[in-house]
């Protein structure tokens, strides 16, 4: 050490020895915890640590879609379900299979029991290679990164202070660089509430959680044929738990005057085989129609529902799961 500081020079040391710092800190889960309310990555962070915690007996897993349209308590009531019943939303805003098949498993590996029932809610964006919010270096497996030849993120994985560049650059809007600070000092929930309050769940509003521009990207997505390589990491995804012992139901959530690609009426275009392979693999479709039409004050923006919406859809999820599920002990 002496001699590389005498090679470098004092403060080139320094500078070296608080990067290395700064690294460190990357790679815990603590900072990315305690960050919770300002990067997508945080709140990530934030519901798998409760999700471990709480053990749940019934998991919804999809991207926003999922995050903000369903609602545990809702779906718990309309299934009859007991309090004790453990119901969790897994939900992750712009997560692709990749990621979710990555965060499934490090919950397993956390000591979350295999859940008895999981709740797939397919989604055309859920197939394709998009990581604007910067979860493939923290929760997709490295396996997979190298497979699918993502030699950046994995690469990021290990030297996370350069792949989460893009995340801290966020910085320069105030309104972040200002939770950002704040979180320095003081503990701050995610914007609709801690995991550990919410079962994960995010009510949506009026306005929505995405901007113009994120909504026209997701729209975009839906017009483009999966990605080979998430399809797969789905399949290895409902392999993995049914092998675990889960039950694995797909859904789709409902939107705003525009149908699923998913479903057995959906029309055919280029995800149709993806619903027949996965039932092959031991999954099960699940048909929920909502109790009630839903109208426009149903929805937060065309593609996500409200809270409204969403308890309407939880309940009438939670009354065809009990009209299919097995007998309880």
């Amino acid at each position: 050490m002496r001699a590389l500081v005498r090679q470098i020079g004092p403060a080139a040391a320094w500078a070296l020895v608080l990067l290395l710092v700064f690294e460190a800190a990357l790679h815990c889960d603590a900072w990315l915890y305690r960050y919770r309310s300002v990067f997508a990555a945080g709140r990530a962070e934030d519901k798998m640590r409760h999700a471990a915690r709480q053990q749940p007996d019934t998991l919804f897993v999809g991207n926003s879609r999922t995050d903000n349209g369903l609602s545990p308590a809702a779906f718990r009531a309309g299934a009859n379900l007991p309090d004790r019943h453990v119901a969790f939303n897994l939900g992750l805003p712009g997560a692709n299979t990749l990621v979710l098949r990555g965060v499934v498993e490090r919950l397993l590996e956390r000591g979350m029991k295999p859940p008895a029932d999981v709740f797939i809610a397919l989604d055309e964006t859920l197939f394709q290679d998009e990581d604007s919010l910067g979860y493939y270096g923290f929760f997709a497996l490295r396996d997979d990164l190298w497979q699918d030849g993502l030699h950046g993120a994995l690469f990021g994985s290990w030297l996370r202070s350069w792949y989460y560049s893009g995340n801290l650059r966020q910085l320069r809007e105030p309104d972040k660089l200002g939770r950002f600070i704040e979180a320095t000092f003081h503990e701050i929930e995610p914007v609709g509430g801690s995991a550990e309050r919410t079962a994960g769940y995010r009510q949506g509003r009026s306005g929505g959680f995405q901007t113009a521009e994120q909504l026209r990207a997701q729209e975009a997505g839906t017009r483009a044929p999966p990605d080979p390589r998430m399809t797969r990491h789905l399949f290895d995804l409902v392999e993995r738990l049914t092998r675990a012992g889960s039950r694995v139901h797909l859904i789709a959530v409902p939107m705003f005057e525009r149908a699923s690609a998913f479903g057995p009426d959906a029309a055919a275009g280029p995800y149709a085989d993806i619903l027949p392979a996965l039932e092959a693999r031991g999954a099960r479709w699940l048909e929920a129609p909502p109790g009630r039409p839903l109208q426009p004050g149903d929805f937060a923006d065309p593609g996500h529902l409200n809270d409204s919406g969403a308890r309407v859809f939880s309940t009438s999820l939670g009354q065809a799961f009990a009209r299919t599920a097995p007998p309880r002990p």
